[in-house]
């Protein structure tokens, strides 16, 4: 079982009995990070409501953190407040941490990376921007474009059965909201999905369970609002 904390907008832990990995904090407020467990902090991009630098000083008061940053990430901050060693996640890179977890690194249609991580014999799966980001005013030849990337970026989660994933629900996108985590949820083998990045836009949430689309798939959905907890067997 691993118990998963949304802080919000893209921003979750998932524990484990051994681990507790922190993708994406932005702002909010931290669940209790144990001492016993190692800690691992992901950040798969710079865009701003994907990173805090404040996460660099999470160290001072845990014995055994690790970074894991996407390539756009600047170090500098991370030097400045005493972080020695960063693992720096490059598109399309396998990275496997002195045996103790196994990460995946897809290029992502907007910025960054996403990841999946083998923990504990389950495969987690956080998206960061990796989406179908299909706008109202795009160009079919943009729409296209979009869609070539995103079928090709996330291609490799063909060969994995993802336990948990964390999918882009964007409210901005309008009647587009939907078809990339439909995408996801259809062609990928994913047993639980958690919607995210709508920040604060839960009612997306709820449109996506009674939407048409989402009928093979919505016993799948897990709906979280910042504060909530929930455990995922």
């Amino acid at each position: 079982m691993i118990v998963v904390n949304c802080i919000g907008h893209s921003g979750f832990t998932v524990e484990s009995e051994t681990h507790m990995l922190l993708f994406d904090y932005w702002k909010g407020v931290l669940p209790r990070l144990p001492a016993k467990k190692k800690l691992y902090i992901f950040v798969t991009h710079s865009h701003e409501d994907h990173f805090n630098p404040t996460i660099f000083s999470l160290w001072q008061n845990h014995p055994d953190v690790h970074y894991v940053l996407s390539n756009d990430v600047p170090l500098g901050e991370a030097k400045n407040r005493g972080v020695t060693e960063c693992v720096v996640a490059e598109p399309g890179v396998d990275l496997n941490l002195g045996g103790r977890l196994r990460i995946k690194a897809l290029p992502s249609t907007d910025l960054g990376v996403a990841y999946l991580v083998g923990l504990g014999g389950r495969n987690i799966y956080h998206a960061g921007d990796l989406n179908l980001w299909r706008w109202n005013d795009m160009t079919e030849q943009a729409v296209f474009e979009m869609t070539m990337r995103f079928e090709e970026y996330t291609r490799p989660l063909r060969n994995f059965v993802i336990d948990t994933a964390f999918l882009p629900l964007d409210a901005r996108l309008g009647i587009y909201s939907f078809v990339g985590i439909d995408y996801y949820m259809k062609r990928f083998r994913i047993r639980h999905a958690i919607p995210m990045h709508f920040n604060g836009q839960s009612d997306i949430v709820d449109e996506l369970f009674y939407d048409p689309s989402s009928r093979e798939y919505r016993d799948k959905l897990i709906k979280m609002d910042p504060g909530t907890r929930v455990s995922i067997p």
